[in-house]
């Protein structure tokens, strides 16, 4: 249980044991709130961000830092990142990665995956209709 006092009675308490000043607008965050622990992800991936950009994994920060070294080198105009296709049935794909080459062409759609997620019944099922209604093939890294 949260014991619960007025700014007032605070201010009364912290006066008379000498506690040190603290912001005068609470932080929003409960006694309860304290007590648990930070969530795992699903596949135990941890969240990074490089240049400013999040990325889910450091495995995909890692395949966009190749990418764009290919950019600097000439070989790539650009990389485009969490690119969304429409399939059948209202489904959306993000892939996360669509580089282009200097001619303005499509050279590849890339997917950061591990061993345990190219086995994901539904990326199977995506990775096979994005084939037949677009006729990319995702490139798995």
């Amino acid at each position: 249980m949260a014991l619960r006092l007025s700014y007032s009675e605070y201010e009364a308490i912290r006066k008379r044991i000498g506690l040190p000043c603290v912001p005068a607008e609470p932080s929003g965050v409960s006694v309860e709130d304290m007590d648990k622990p930070a969530r795992r992800n699903k596949y135990g991936n941890h969240k990074v961000e490089i240049d400013g950009k999040k990325f889910d994994s450091q495995h995909e920060a890692d395949i966009y830092y190749e990418l764009m070294l290919r950019v600097k080198a000439g070989e790539l105009k650009s990389v485009l990142r969490q690119v969304p296709f429409d399939l059948p049935g209202g489904i959306r794909y993000f892939a996360d990665f669509v580089t282009i080459t200097p001619d303005r062409v499509i050279e590849g759609v890339y997917d950061a995956k591990s061993e345990a997620t190219r086995k994901d019944r539904v990326y199977i099922n995506k990775k096979k209709q994005m084939k037949d209604c677009w006729d990319i093939e995702i490139k798995e890294v």
